[in-house]
């Protein structure tokens, strides 16, 4: 569960992070999160203000997240045994939602991605894993958004090893 600075707070989180990943923004509500977390709708405006403001910590709370469960998948190693478990962990955020909801975050400019990553290189790897995400999430065909995947990272690995 998220944590945040007190137990109703985490909670509500916890419930809009579920909602988001579950529904997406077109069915994300105030009430629905407030069902959700089991708390009067006006507790959920209490901690967060407005839908929009619960929408940017959910934002922070999931790229934060994204960071996370990537770096440890980059971290299983070097060349293709990272970049396997890159994939993997993209098909993962698929299916519990992940990608969905950052992906709606994205489209609706509540997530900022130029401020998000300073540098070039760590603005094309997110972008690559972005785009792959979309992909997936659009119904492209794997073995082809597996190749592009695999074509990006070797592209990157090129161009780092650059002088």
């Amino acid at each position: 569960m998220p944590r945040d600075s007190t137990p109703a707070r985490s909670a509500i989180l916890a419930a809009a992070l579920h909602t988001l990943r579950r529904v997406g923004l077109d069915g994300f509500s105030i009430a629905a999160v407030a069902q959700r977390a089991a708390v009067a709708k006006g507790l959920v405006l209490y901690h967060f203000g407005s839908r929009r403001q619960l929408l940017a910590r959910c934002g922070s709370a999931i790229a934060d997240e994204r960071a996370r469960r990537l770096a440890a998948a980059q971290a299983v190693g070097s060349g293709a045994a990272a970049a396997d478990a890159c994939w993997e962990e993209l098909l993962s955020q698929e299916s519990d939602g992940t990608a969905r909801a950052w992906l709606a975050l994205c489209s609706a400019d509540v997530i900022d991605r130029s401020t998000r990553h300073a540098d070039f290189e760590e603005t094309a790897r997110a972008m690559l894993l972005d785009g792959c995400a979309v992909a997936i999430a659009t119904g492209a065909p794997l073995q082809e958004v597996r190749d592009a995947f695999d074509t990006g990272w070797l592209a990157l690995l090129d161009l780092a090893t650059r002088p």
